[in-house]
């Protein structure tokens, strides 16, 4: 596995998340049982767009980055990290459960530790 495709596998969970929560706001809400009302559904609307647009950067950076594509892996890797730390807070305050939380973190904590450990390779 090389940090072209992690970056790849990034864009593509990325791209469907915000795709389907721009979609599907209530759906996507309600499965990390938070209570929807108009103001949660216009952020997380907002926040859907935000994961399409970096869903897109994604997918482009391996084609621009050239020889920095590892330096970007790193960056990608604290990212990731922070989301981790994000998403683990809310679980343990109760702020979040359900499936999507769940879900998220697994998938981010595995991509994250990808974008470490490549990026790290000579």
């Amino acid at each position: 596995m090389n940090v072209k495709l992690i970056f790849r596998i990034q864009a593509v969970l990325n791209l469907l998340n915000g795709l389907g929560a721009l979609f599907l706001t209530k759906t996507f809400l309600e499965a990390g049982n938070f209570k929807v009302t108009e103001d949660l559904t216009t952020l997380g609307q907002f926040v859907a767009v935000t994961l399409i647009i970096l869903g897109i950067i994604s997918w482009r950076i391996p084609d621009i980055a050239g020889s920095a594509i590892n330096s970007f892996g790193k960056l990608f890797a604290l990212a990731n990290a922070l989301w981790f730390l994000i998403i683990g807070l809310h679980i343990l305050t109760g702020q979040a459960s359900g499936p999507t939380p769940y879900v998220n973190i697994v998938l981010i904590a595995v991509i994250g530790i990808l974008f470490f450990t490549q990026s790290n390779k000579s």
